[in-house]
C-alpha cells in the first residue's frame, strides 16, 4: 500500500523530529495515527511514545498525569504484543508502573501483577531498580488484600536473590537492609524469633543461601542466641570464613562449655584476617577458654601474645588482672598475709593499665593493712615479687583504712 507506506514515513518523522526537538505536544498526532494504523512499523514508535508521554507527565496536573501515566503503561503492552520481546520491557514496564501506582490503591493488584511477571521472567536478572521496590508493592497489596506469610516470604526469597546475584554493586547492602525491613513490616507480630525457628530454620539443610536468610532476619530482630542462629553461621562461614561469624559461633560453643571446638573455631579466626587488633582479640577469647579451664598460666600466656600483638589492649590487661585476682584462694597458704595478699597488688597493676576503675577499688580494697606490712618489716612503694605461679614484680601498697 504505496499511500499507506508514504503516509507512515511521513508521521514518522514528525514523530521523531518532534521528540528531537522537544515539541512533545505536536508529536502526539504522529504518535496516534502509527500506532492506530502501523502499529507494527518499528520498535523506536513506542520508545519515542514513552518518552514524549514520560515527558509531559511530569509536568501535567494531577489528575491529567493519572490517564498520561495509564498511556505511558498501555504504550509497553502494545511494544510488548507487537515486538515479542516481554521479558526485557516487563522489567521496564515495572519501573515505571511503580513510580506511577504505588500511590494509587486501586492499581495496587495491576501493580503486583506487573512485577510477578517480571520476576517469573526476569528472575535474579532483574533490574536492580526493582529490588526493594517489590517489597515495597508486596507491602503496598498486603495492606489491600492481605496476603499469606507464605506468600510474603515467597517472593522476599525472590528479591533477595536477585540481591545475591548482582554482587557488583555498591547499593546491594543497603537495598538488603530495606527489603529486610519490608518484610519484617509486612509480618508485623507475626514475626519473631520463634517464627525464624519454625519457618526458615527447618530449611537449612547445609544451604548457604538459606543460611544468609536466617542470619538477617535473625540479626534484624535481636535472635541471636539461638541454636539457629549458630547452625546458620556455621554453614555459612563453610563458603565464606567471615571472621565476625566464625568469633560469634566460636562464642555459642564456648557457652555449651564445647572448649575444644570453641579452640577449633577461633583458630579459623586468626586464620580469616591479617589484622593484628582482630587477631589480638580472638587471642583474649582463646585466653579466656584457659581461664574457665583452670589453666591459668596458659590463659596469661596468651592474653600477653595478645598484648604483643595489640599492646595496650585493654580487655587482655582486665583478663591477666582477673587471673591475679581470683588467684587468692589458688595461691593462699595461710602463713603469710601479706604474701597471700600480694595478688591483689598485681591484680591492681593490670587493672590499672585496663583502664577499670571499679576493678581497681576492689583490688585495693583486699590490700593488706599497713600493720601486716610493718610487721613483715615491708615498706609501702618497695618492689615485691609475688609467688605462686604468677612469679611478677610489683609495689607494696597498704590498704586504704
Amino acid at each position: 500500500d504505496q499511500q499507506l507506506s508514504s503516509d507512515a514515513q511521513s508521521n514518522y518523522a514528525l514523530l521523531s523530529d518532534n521528540v528531537k526537538t522537544k515539541n512533545y505536544q505536536r508529536a502526539r498526532s504522529p504518535l496516534q495515527w502509527l500506532v492506530t494504523n502501523t502499529p507494527e512499523l518499528h520498535e523506536s514508535v513506542y520508545v519515542h511514545g514513552i518518552n514524549l508521554y514520560t515527558a509531559i507527565e511530569s509536568k501535567a496536573s494531577s489528575q491529567t498525569a493519572q490517564v498520561i501515566q495509564d498511556s505511558i503503561l498501555t504504550l509497553y503492552d502494545l511494544r510488548i504484543k507487537h515486538f515479542n520481546n516481554e521479558k526485557n520491557i516487563i522489567d521496564r514496564k515495572a519501573t515505571a508502573a511503580y513510580k506511577f501506582y504505588r500511590n494509587r490503591p486501586e492499581k495496587y493488584e495491576e501493580l503486583m501483577k506487573i512485577f510477578d511477571r517480571t520476576y517469573e521472567l526476569n528472575g535474579v536478572s532483574v533490574s536492580i531498580s526493582n529490588l526493594a521496590s517489590y517489597m515495597d508493592v508486596v507491602s503496598k497489596y498486603d495492606s489491600a488484600y492481605d496476603l499469606s506469610n507464605e506468600e510474603v516470604l515467597k517472593r522476599y526469597y525472590k528479591v533477595m536473590e536477585a540481591i545475591d546475584s548482582n554482587n557488583g554493586s555498591s547499593d546491594l547492602d543497603k537495598v538488603r537492609g530495606l527489603t529486610t525491613n519490608l518484610l519484617v513490616k509486612i509480618l508485623g507480630d507475626d514475626f519473631n524469633c520463634e517464627f525464624i525457628e519454625k519457618e526458615l530454620a527447618p530449611n537449612l539443610n547445609d544451604d548457604a543461601t538459606i543460611a544468609k536468610r536466617i542470619i538477617m532476619l535473625s540479626l534484624s530482630q535481636g535472635c541471636t542466641k539461638e541454636d539457629y542462629f549458630a547452625e546458620a553461621a556455621k554453614v555459612l562461614i563453610k563458603e565464606n570464613p567471615d571472621y565476625g561469624l566464625i568469633r560469634l559461633v566460636a562464642s555459642k560453643e564456648v557457652e555449651k562449655e564445647n572448649y575444644d571446638q570453641a579452640l577449633s573455631y577461633y583458630d579459623q579466626a586468626l586464620a580469616s584476617t591479617n589484622d593484628k587488633e582482630k587477631k589480638a582479640k580472638v587471642m583474649v577469647d582463646v585466653a579466656k577458654i584457659h581461664q574457665l579451664k583452670d589453666n591459668y598460666p596458659k590463659a596469661r600466656e596468651i592474653a600477653e601474645e595478645a598484648l604483643a600483638l595489640h599492646p595496650g589492649d585493654e580487655k587482655a590487661y582486665k583478663l591477666i588482672g582477673d587471673l591475679y585476682y581470683n588467684s587468692f584462694d589458688k595461691c593462699k597458704k595461710l602463713e603469710d598475709i601479706v604474701a597471700d595478699r600480694s595478688v591483689f597488688w598485681i591484680a591492681y597493676d593490670m587493672y590499672q593499665k585496663a583502664g577499670d576503675e571499679a576493678a581497681m577499688a576492689n583490688a585495693k580494697a583486699q590490700f593488706p593493712s599497713i600493720s601486716d606490712i610493718f610487721g613483715k618489716t615491708l615498706a609501702e612503694g618497695n618492689s615485691y615479687t609475688v609467688g605462686c605461679w604468677i612469679n611478677r614484680l610489683t609495689t607494696i601498697r597498704r590498704r586504704p583504712e
